[in-house]
């Protein structure tokens, strides 16, 4: 069974400027770069976007209907200002980018629904595979609650 950690950036949250510095894929994490995020920002197609406790509400809600509808199986969601982390597995052979893309792809046309239409998220995601038992327990007890959002777990709840 497919089990995995999906994040979902919010646009414009995470630009090259930030003092953590920043992560460009298959490079991992650099050092900040005001440049590149100027460049970014010229680039923008929308305002940037914050995950305000509405917005979390709503990608709570949605990931709850969407997981329903898709037979996913939702183990934990937790969001911050800047990304959401949702922890799901499924019982077929359907491919983790396409899990990924309609997962992602619910959440903007609700969001796009109830709050007008935008760009929400950042072009990709972040999918992690989870490979045991003991990383999962690390990610639903340590490291997805202490997130400064809204939380959710099987069994638990944290505002």
């Amino acid at each position: 069974m497919p089990c995995y950690l999906f994040t979902f950036h919010a646009y414009l949250s995470w630009l090259p400027d930030r003092k953590q510095g920043y992560v460009q894929r298959h490079k991992g994490i650099l050092p900040p770069d005001p440049g590149k995020a100027d460049q970014y920002r010229r680039n923008a197609k929308d305002s940037p976007v914050c995950f305000n406790a509405t917005i979390q509400r709503i990608i709570l809600a949605e990931t709850h209907r969407s997981v329903e509808r898709s037979r996913f199986r939702l183990h934990a969601i937790a969001l911050d200002p800047s990304h959401a982390h949702i922890l799901i597995s499924w019982n077929d052979t359907r491919p983790v980018k396409s899990v990924r893309s309609n997962l992602k792809s619910s959440l903007s046309r609700r969001l796009n629904k109830d709050l007008g239409k935008r760009q929400w998220f950042v072009a990709n995601a972040s999918q992690k595979r989870i490979k045991d038992q003991t990383h999962f327990d690390h990610l639903v007890h340590t490291y997805l609650p202490d997130h400064r959002g809204l939380f959710w777990s099987e069994g638990k709840q944290k505002s």
